[in-house]
């Protein structure tokens, strides 16, 4: 898993939570420029078909179904615990 985040444009806790992962295969790494920037690169990365499919490149976005599908059970978590109305 690799984060892209633009240097020295995110708050101090977005940057902890980003840069403070003990797992092995996370790695942040802060870009010269701005969100913009970060979103270039990633597209970028998946304009290059030959290297996007060398390294099994995907994404985790707005746009992407599976973090969407995920992001629905927190939110019925969420009511749940709350005690939604029926």
């Amino acid at each position: 898993i690799f984060i892209l985040f633009p240097h020295g444009k995110v708050s101090p806790v977005q940057q902890r939570q980003m840069t403070t992962s003990n797992a092995a295969n996370v790695h942040a790494l802060s870009v010269e420029g701005n969100f913009d920037d970060c979103q270039g690169l990633v597209k970028d990365m998946f304009n290059d078909h030959a290297f996007r499919d060398r390294v099994s490149l995907s994404g985790v976005n707005s746009i992407n179904w599976a973090r969407i599908m995920a992001q629905i059970v927190y939110y019925f978590s969420s009511a749940l615990s709350l005690g939604a109305p029926d």
